[in-house]
């Protein structure tokens, strides 16, 4: 579910900390997919110490310049984590 304050994703900055739904840090949003739909949108997770990885933007619950919250807990984030663009 996103909040309204999610509804612009373009107002995310590269580098604002990405979290999942259970306070996990994941890295920082290296990536934003330009496409004309936000809701097709995906973003790049350049994560510490592992291969980065693209989310859907229907994983996000909440972001700002600073910071992405998911609604998914990281024992989940497996079956969202993509090595390339997805569409939602």
């Amino acid at each position: 579910m996103i909040d309204s304050d999610a509804a612009e994703f373009g107002d995310t900055s590269i580098g604002g900390e990405v979290f999942t739904s259970d306070g996990e840090r994941l890295g920082k949003v290296w990536d934003v997919q330009d496409v004309q739909d936000v809701q097709e949108a995906s973003f790049k997770v350049d994560a510490p110490f592992q291969p980065d990885y693209w989310l859907p933007f229907n994983t996000v619950e909440s972001a700002d310049a600073e910071r992405i919250i998911l609604n998914v807990p990281k024992d989940e984030l497996d079956h969202y984590k993509s090595r390339d663009p997805v569409v939602a």
